[in-house]
Order: C-alpha cells, then structure tokens, then sequence
C-alpha cells in the first residue's frame, strides 16, 4: 500500500489548569475538529506519576489503570474521526509524554489495536520528517552489547537477529561499540546508513539533559554528540533496556532525546518510554524489522509486532530461550545468564522441577563467578516458596500480556 493511498489524521492536545483540548486535523476537513475533556493538568500529572509507580512495581495494574475513563475519554475522539486502519499521528503535551496512549483501550482493545499510531513534537516537525524519508531501507548499522555491568543477556542475539534482515548490515559489538568508532562512521562525508540500531544501556541526566545518552564502549554518546551530527537516516532504534528512563521526567526526557535525533536529521524514531525487558523487547523489535523488511510501514509494523508479542504464551518464549541458548559455550558468563533466564520460564510454565534442576546446578557450579551462583542459589529458593501458585499454571498462558512488556516502544516522525 503506498502512502499516498494512506489516510492520514493528526491529534493534538493541549493541557491546561482546567481541562484538555483536544484538535483533529482531517485531510477531508476544512477547519480542526475540537473536542475538551474536563482533566485538569494536576490530576493529569497525578495520573501520569500513578502510572510510572506501576511500572516500577505492581505492573500487572498497568492495564487497569490506561483503562480508567479519564484517560479513555484522551482517546475516544479519534473513534469518531479516524476509520480502522488510519494512521493517527498524535502531538502530546505536558504530562501526556509520559502516558502511552496507544495503548489505552477504545471499543475493547488497545488503540493501536485499530490504528498505526505514531507521535510528533509539533506538525513543523511532522513535514520535515516526511521530507527526510528514504525510498528504500537496505542498509543497517548495529550498535550492540558495548561491556556493561550489569550485561545485557541477550544483546548479541538481537544484533545478529535484526543483522541477518538486512542486505548490508554492519555491525560494531562489544569493544568495537564505541563512541569513536561511531562518530567516525557517521561523520559528515560518509554514507549513511539506512537503519541505525543501538542495543546499549541508556542513561538520563536530570541535572544536565543534554549528558543524557547511550553507554558505549568508550564512553557515553550523548544528546549534545547526536546534535553535532547530520544524520541522513531513515529510522534510528534505541532497543536498550533503559532507553527512556528518567527518575523525574520519562516521557518529556525521551522527547527531548528523540528530537536531538530528529533535528540531526533522522526522519524517525522508535524508543521506549520506560525501562524494559530484554527478552520481550529482543522478540518485539525482531517481529518488528521482519514486518518492515516484508514491506510493512514503520507503524504498521510496530503495530503488528505488539499484537504478536500479546499473543506469545510461555512455551513459545521458552523455545526461542532455549535457542538462544544452544550458541555460547557451556559455562560462560552469558550461557550461564541465559540458562537463568530459561530456569525463569520454566517456572513461569509451570514447570517448576526444571527449573530447580537449572538452578541447582548452577549453585554447584564452582566454574561460575559468585554472583550468578548466589543469583541461581536466591531464584531457586524463591521457587520452592512459590511451588504451589506456580504448578497451576500452563505452558499455554499468555507470556506478555500486560502494557509494561508491548506497550513501551513508540514511533515518532515519519511513519511511512
């Protein structure tokens, strides 16, 4: 489908003391589409920080609380001016940075059930982005698993995974992910990638925003570092576990970083809104690039791919584990890693004397550094508590049902 055969709506929002304003630009409509929704800004930020308290702790209320009729009513217009299938472009304000409302429910399910919904700093940014989309996405530059503490477990697997999808991938993992050698590739002369893609530690600076970066081998790549660079990129990812985190602002910091990346020149962003979890990310932005290397739109294939993580039980996550882990050496830090997380979901599967069979012989692994050993010794213990809420339950549950695991990624610029 071209994007010319696309219709196309923009939602903008503006908060105020007493109530929210919200405007619907209609490709068919000669005038905005006004409708006000009677949220104040303080019980709008109240709400924002009620959600973030979740995240950090009882998730599985995510849900719930996206579901509540104030943040419904934030969404409720676009049934009415959007027609399944249209792509919603909505341009956030204060607090609503911080709030995924694709995914807050509308007719029964998730907006971005119904609609490709992408997010814009303002309509100005929205046409320059357009204008800086590429006509093709062969090439790709990964970023991946720079030495971190803690590691990132399955940073090698996604980088081969999301490598392997295209024609001309390049890769710079480990110590070759570094600072330098990436502003080296991306100096101003040299060609472009296509696709730019990080699987790093995130960082945020409160104090100094513009220190706010992506760990690499040799040293942070910041916000300021993207500002000096001329990017002619059609899609950057910041697949790391910690992409959108903020102490104090997750969602206007995450702005901010998206629109350093935007006015180097990308024409589109995918980033998290809060810290996530890197096997259900790895599975999320690997259905991702396959839907877009299939011909997919970038919002089509997100999408798509947070409809297909929703509907993973525990046996199909345990059996990419379970391949993931056939590659690194018997007793590596990283296999070791990785048979802890298989132990988690076998226990999550209900099949809990696998999983104290795992740790358990991770505990009497003498070859293993100390840490992962006390790591298997505390799970296993926890397990043997759990034994009997966890025996009841099925392979054939759903995995990541709940917003936290599919609803973190968002697409800002153009969404083509």
């Amino acid at each position: 489908m071209s994007a010319e055969s696309v219709r196309v709506i923009l939602v903008e929002y503006y908060v105020t003391e007493h109530g929210i304003r919200i405007f619907g630009i209609l490709p068919e409509a000669e005038t905005p589409q006004i409708r006000t929704v009677a949220l104040t800004r303080a019980d709008l930020r109240a709400s924002a920080n009620a959600f973030y308290a979740l995240v950090r702790g009882e998730r599985f209320r995510m849900a719930d609380h996206l579901a509540g009729e104030a943040l419904r009513a934030l969404v409720r217009p676009i049934e009415e001016w959007a027609a399944p299938g249209d792509v919603v472009h909505l341009v956030p304000h204060d607090a609503l940075h911080r709030l995924p409302l694709h995914a807050v429910p509308l007719g029964g399910a998730p907006l971005a059930d119904r609609n490709p919904v992408v997010l814009t700093p303002s309509a100005s940014v929205l046409r320059y982005c357009w204008s800086q989309r590429k006509a093709t996405r062969s090439s790709v530059l990964v970023v991946a698993a720079p030495p971190a503490d803690p590691p990132m477990t399955f940073a090698h697997t996604q980088a081969t995974a999301v490598s392997r999808l295209f024609g001309e991938p390049e890769v710079l993992v480990g110590a070759r992910a570094s600072r330098a050698a990436l502003l080296e590739r991306l100096r101003a002369g040299n060609e472009s990638p296509d696709v730019l893609h990080f699987t790093a530690h995130g960082v945020f600076e409160p104090d100094d925003p513009m220190r706010s970066g992506v760990e690499l081998a040799d040293g942070r790549l910041t916000a300021e570092d993207i500002l000096g660079l001329s990017l002619a990129v059609d899609l950057v990812v910041l697949g790391s576990c910690e992409s959108g985190l903020s102490k104090r602002r997750p969602g206007d910091e995450l702005l901010g970083l998206t629109r350093a990346l935007l006015y180097a020149g990308a024409a589109s962003t995918l980033v998290s809104l809060w810290r996530v979890d890197e096997l259900s990310t790895g599975l999320l932005l690997t259905r991702f690039y396959e839907e877009l290397r299939a011909g997919s739109s970038k919002a089509e294939s997100l999408r798509r791919a947070q409809r297909w993580l929703r509907g993973l039980t525990h046996a199909d996550v345990l059996r990419h584990a379970q391949e993931v882990r056939s590659a690194p050496a018997h007793g590596s830090p990283l296999g070791a890693a990785l048979l802890l997380e298989e132990a988690r979901l076998l226990a999550r599967a209900g099949d809990v004397g696998a999983a104290l069979r795992v740790y358990d012989a991770l505990s009497a692994d003498r070859g293993l550094a100390e840490g992962l050993r006390t790591a298997a010794r505390v799970r296993a213990a926890q397990v043997r508590l759990a034994r009997p809420l966890l025996q009841r339950r099925s392979g054939e549950e759903k995995a990541f049902p709940d917003p936290y695991h599919w609803a973190p990624f968002v697409l800002t610029g153009d969404w083509c």
